[in-house]
């Protein structure tokens, strides 16, 4: 517990200062480089289910989709077909078995598309809706997700009865998924009402609301992964808390969804 307390006084400004100074360039690369231990992780879970696939791909079509986006030099749709045509050409020219091959391509698509796709939208959160609006919505979304995880845990260990999905992570429970959903609503709330009042206060909570779940069930994506993978943590980068993936799957399905929210239901 000391050293997980520890990793967190440590990582927890680094990433504020990120989120307050970097530039969207700047963010940019920080995201494309947590993406890529990410997917460090990703190729070693999958390595360890007996899936072959190809990291340097995985590493080089992150990185184009994520400078594309930015950069929109291509049109996404089109950016995505040319590292789908890539990953298809790489496994029509490797030289193993047609299952093989299939099951590479899907690694290396999967491992491709997650960190990109789903680190990208912070960007657009932090940057789309004015410096000042995205600096607090950004800052909204990182209290929603810290404290949904910090409270699940502790209320799970210290209340926790029954299971919330059992075959997939049998330590998760239904009264630690609810004790880190108030405590996500309960910390927007108080952020909004005290540094952040020109926010509506009701898009406060529907959002909360929304990230609280879908930031469980990113968890709860990544556990499967691990699941199948045997393994109790992404890797041991952290000390105290696993790997990198342990620590942002929950943000990887927030962000996307946070900004779907604000893009068509916020309107400042």
């Amino acid at each position: 517990m000391a050293l997980r307390i520890l990793s967190a006084l440590i990582l927890i400004p680094v990433v504020l200062a990120g989120v307050v100074y970097a530039t969207p360039w700047w963010l940019l690369t920080g995201l494309g480089l947590v993406g890529t231990l990410c997917l460090r992780e990703y190729y070693g879970m999958t390595r360890a289910m007996g899936l072959h696939g190809h990291p340097w791909f995985g590493y080089l079509a992150s990185w184009i989709l994520l400078l594309g986006f930015h950069g929109q030099w291509i049109p996404a749709p089109q950016l995505l077909a040319v590292v789908l045509i890539g990953g298809f050409l790489i496994a029509i020219a490797h030289g193993s078995s047609m299952r093989d091959r299939a099951l590479g391509l899907m690694t290396d698509l999967l491992g491709a598309l997650y960190p990109a796709l789903f680190l990208y939208p912070a960007v657009s959160v932090r940057f789309d809706f004015g410096e000042k609006r995205g600096l607090e919505w950004i800052l909204i979304i990182l209290a929603i997700i810290w404290l949904g995880d910090t409270f699940a845990l502790v209320v799970g260990k210290s209340f926790g009865r029954t299971r919330f999905s059992g075959s997939i992570s049998p330590k998760k429970t239904n009264e630690g998924a609810a004790g880190g959903l108030v405590a996500g609503i309960f910390g927007a709330v108080l952020l909004q009402r005290f540094l952040f009042q020109e926010l509506p206060l009701e898009h406060v909570i529907y959002l909360s609301v929304l990230l609280g779940i879908f930031g469980q069930l990113g968890d709860l994506a990544e556990s499967m992964l691990k699941r199948a993978a045997e393994v109790k943590d992404s890797s041991n980068l952290i000390p105290g808390h696993g790997g990198v993936l342990d620590r942002l799957d929950s943000l990887l399905f927030a962000f996307p969804v946070a900004h779907v929210y604000l893009l068509f239901l916020y309107r400042p």
